[in-house]
């Protein structure tokens, strides 16, 4: 029966794993010392090998010539945990085994001594789904666990763990694969498939897969089920959705030329092509920051994931650009990323990105080094002086995006932390600066509550979710709301983004 790519191209050993040298080389040190702690941590985004590296260690610690630095694969150990048959190598996925009876459950398994190999293995996938019940049903376990037990605990979000759970296991992070080491396996996996597949078409993929090696896989074997013959770049092009860089290029070209007809016919081939305007605000993104790294490291780009044939027109762009007019460009791009992915008409916004490109001019780079409302004597971002800001309001102001996006984050926080929502209702939010949010309370024991980093935590995930970057959160005390920072609640940009957000319909603008 035929498997999918990314499962025949697990890795197998140690040697094989891609982009974690250095998770590979502290377990195989820990197994050929002895001395492996009784419960690990893998954390990392998807598709970077976790569960493959909890499988090899698995198996490299019940191998019949282990525990050894690399499973020999061949003995009756390694065969019957590969193939699933081993009963003391235990696997849980905790997205649909949550509850504290499957935890139960498993405490009751470990107790009693293995019976088919040297060490009882239990690997928990999606950790951090557990419910709380089932996280103190493991806690005990871990505090004080049964010996020949080996723990292994996966997940993509580490933070939503108990840290009294963190503490008790080794942490190993595993990191997003670099461009160039993927382009090298895809190169491999078509190459063994006696298929031909271009530079361009692999460093597209290699692009799009965002660090995971399984994810470029998955794509690699749609790209190879859609085209028979010689992969091409049109074709990886036509299997995502997504559009080749010279339309960017061409784009680019409009700017610097000031015609912004052209710009938009640009972008009117992209809508009615049924282009995604999220994946291609993405692409757009992910350009500029190549123009930007050109600029930076000139012929060592490709270091940095710069196909080698685009590294010339690249540079080309972006020296004629220069460094602070493409910093403004992606700053554009930023803050249409985070706004176009929940819009209900996503090429009106970017038509007026366009024009405020456009009409910016000679501007656009100073913008870029001087955001509004910063000035030398501003605050600095974790600092709370609340005196000096209730006698300078003005210089503390929201980003255009804050009352559209708003309710989105607070939609999203009631299900992250009822706690943190609810507390967030009693504030008044603005941005203190581009990346600092500052949150405002009359009263003191409200400001210190949010102040905490129980409430911090799921705002902060939220923020990042929401406007796709990392904000400071900055709590204020003040005086019977001096200086506020409130929304400004304009009813028809209110209405506006409750329709965008529950992806309503105006049936009767009378009746409003």
């Amino acid at each position: 029966m035929y498997q999918a790519l990314y499962r025949q191209w697990r890795p197998m050993s140690f040697a094989e794993l891609v982009g974690q040298e250095h998770v590979a080389r502290t377990l195989q040190n820990a197994l050929e010392q002895e001395r492996l702690a009784h419960a690990y941590l893998f954390c990392g985004p998807r598709g970077t090998g976790k569960t493959s590296v909890a499988r090899i260690l698995a198996r490299a610690i019940n191998c019949k010539v282990g525990p050894a630095r690399e499973p020999c694969n061949l003995c009756a150990a390694c065969l019957g945990i590969q193939a699933g048959r081993v009963i003391d190598v235990l696997e849980i996925d905790a997205a649909s085994n949550r509850g504290i009876d499957d935890i139960r459950e498993l405490r009751e398994k470990v107790r009693y001594a293995p019976v088919e190999v040297r060490y009882k293995v239990a690997i928990i996938d999606e950790v951090h789904m557990l419910s709380q019940e089932a996280f103190n049903a493991l806690l005990k376990t871990l505090e004080d666990p049964p010996s020949r037990v080996l723990f292994v605990l996966a997940t993509t979000e580490p933070h939503k763990l108990p840290a009294t759970i963190v503490s008790r296991c080794q942490r190993l992070d595993f990191h997003l694969i670099g461009i160039t080491e993927i382009a090298e396996r895809l190169r491999a996996v078509a190459q063994l498939a006696n298929r031909t597949i271009s530079e361009d078409a692999v460093y597209l993929l290699a692009e799009e897969a965002n660090g995971g090696l399984r994810d470029a896989l998955s794509l690699l074997e749609q790209v190879l089920a859609y085209c028979p013959a010689e992969v091409a770049q049109e074709d990886v092009l036509a299997v995502l959705g997504a559009v080749g860089r010279d339309i960017f290029h061409a784009l680019t070209e409009a700017f610097m030329r000031r015609d912004l007809s052209a710009a938009l016919f640009l972008l009117d081939d992209v809508a009615t092509g049924g282009k995604d305007l999220h994946h291609f605000t993405q692409q757009a993104v992910r350009y500029y920051r190549d123009l930007m790294v050109v600029l930076a490291c000139g012929t060592e780009a490709e270091r940095l994931g710069i196909g080698p044939d685009w590294v010339q027109p690249l540079t080309k762009q972006a020296e004629a650009l220069g460094m602070g007019t493409i910093g403004a460009i992606l700053a554009e791009l930023h803050g249409l990323l985070a706004e176009v992915r929940w819009a209900t008409r996503p090429r009106l916004l970017w038509e007026l990105t366009l024009f405020r490109l456009f009409l910016s001019g000679g501007e656009v780079a100073q913008r870029a080094l001087e955001p509004a409302g910063m000035t030398p004597q501003a605050v600095s971002p974790g600092k709370s002086r609340p005196e000096q800001l209730a006698a300078a309001p003005g210089k503390v102001q929201p980003l255009p995006s804050l009352t559209r996006m708003w309710p989105r984050v607070m939609e999203l926080l009631k299900k992250e932390s009822i706690k943190t929502h609810a507390l967030l209702l009693s504030g008044d939010v603005g941005f203190r600066d581009a990346m600092t949010l500052e949150v405002r309370y009359e009263a003191q024991i409200h400001c210190e509550m949010m102040d905490s980093p129980e409430n911090k935590r799921p705002l902060k995930a939220v923020l990042k979710e929401v406007f796709g970057t990392e904000l400071a959160i900055c709590c204020v005390k003040v005086a019977n709301g001096i200086g506020s920072l409130t929304i400004e609640k304009d009813p028809e940009e209110m209405f506006s983004s409750a329709v965008e957000i529950f992806h309503g319909q105006v049936i009767d603008e009378s009746n409003r």
